[in-house]
């Protein structure tokens, strides 16, 4: 991913990104509409009109990459560890959890209500906020900072804690969100494929910006993981492009992490990510740059890259749950010019096979 320049955006992302800092925001586009760029902009905007901000989401990885492309102006950090890192600086204890990562978002608010203290950070600036609970928006407005500006796709809400656009609205207090409605990412080809899983009452797919790809979207078989190493390899080498291998489990992260390893060459960058990789490691990962990295479903929300090869199927196909078609939809829109979805090593069967789109827009 690369961050556009100020010139290169169109107006409906200039309109956000010189919305006036004395107030909150509330924007919603689907995969490829910029959020994330726009989020990052919008950010350094409220730094330089002398704001203070921090930029919040719920993925390491997505946290990392902000990082890289972002302002040392600008802290950026996961929902859980800011607000672990409030509340302690606040009260000396630790947040309470019914379980491990998830708030008691009452309790937090009773206990800020007596402290009656004022927020310490004028905006915080909240991307892929769908995946983010409801209660973090009621606290945040309240008592974490002036402003919030948040950006949202509730189609691309997946994780067990997550919020539909009304909810982000109602708990925050925002106004109606301002739409972002072009697809600046993907080819009209790989769109095509994604908006097959798409059923959003409320957030139209966007309108692809991009000339046709002349690429169709692939499915291909494989019998073992180690016949899938030639194909990212060979892409990658062809067009020294970012691929992203999403695979289900951190088994097979790790495994796959060292077959391609072991084929690379000197200089070729690898890398692999889960939610269990070493805090702070993940900042290393410069997925900004060319080469492969290997990484689960969850992690990838928010990221994209020129290539995908997309392995993590079968725990959505065949579709039969809304979460199930947002993680499809998600998933197949992290690719730019390339995709790739791999059947195995474990075979689908004949109705998960059945719920991927018609043979005019996936090659088999």
């Amino acid at each position: 991913m690369k961050l556009p320049a100020l010139d290169d955006l169109i107006q409906e992302q200039r309109n956000v990104y010189l919305h006036p800092v004395d107030t909150s925001l509330f924007v919603a586009g689907p995969p490829g509409s910029g959020k994330t760029s726009v989020a990052v902009h919008r950010a350094r905007y409220l730094a330089d009109n002398g704001c203070s901000v921090a930029l919040i989401t719920r993925n390491r990885m997505l946290v990392a990459l902000a990082t890289q492309l972002g302002d040392p102006r600008v802290t950026a950090s996961t929902m859980h560890r800011f607000v672990s890192n409030a509340y302690s600086s606040r009260t000396g204890r630790m947040a309470p959890q019914p379980e491990p990562y998830v708030y008691d978002w009452e309790q937090l608010l009773l206990e800020y209500g007596k402290l009656g203290a004022a927020p310490a950070v004028d905006h915080l600036v909240i991307d892929e906020a769908q995946n983010l609970p409801p209660g973090f928006f009621r606290w945040a407005s309240r008592f974490a900072a002036r402003f919030l500006d948040v950006f949202a796709d509730e189609h691309q809400a997946i994780d067990d804690e997550h919020s539909m656009l009304q909810e982000i609205r109602r708990e925050a207090g925002l106004q109606n969100p301002v739409p972002l409605t072009l697809n600046h990412r993907n080819t009209p080809e790989i769109a095509d494929v994604a908006e097959h899983f798409h059923e959003s009452r409320n957030l139209a797919p966007a309108l692809v910006k991009k000339s046709r790809g002349g690429e169709l979207p692939r499915l291909i078989e494989i019998g073992s993981l180690e016949e899938l190493v030639p194909r990212v390899l060979t892409r990658f080498r062809n067009r020294r492009d970012s691929v992203g291998v999403i695979v289900r489990s951190r088994k097979e992260v790790d495994e796959l992490l060292q077959l391609i390893r072991a084929k690379a060459r000197p200089g070729e960058r690898v890398d692999a990510y889960t939610k269990d990789t070493p805090r702070g490691a993940e900042i290393g990962i410069r997925i900004v740059e060319p080469g492969v990295t290997v990484l689960t479903g969850e992690s990838v929300i928010g990221l994209e890259f020129d290539s995908v090869f997309l392995l993590d199927l079968a725990r959505s196909l065949p579709c039969r749950t809304p979460t199930d078609r947002r993680r499809m939809y998600m998933l197949c829109a992290r690719a730019r010019d390339s995709l790739v979805l791999v059947n195995g090593p474990d075979k689908l069967d004949s109705s998960e096979l059945a719920a991927l789109p018609p043979g005019k827009y996936l090659a088999r």
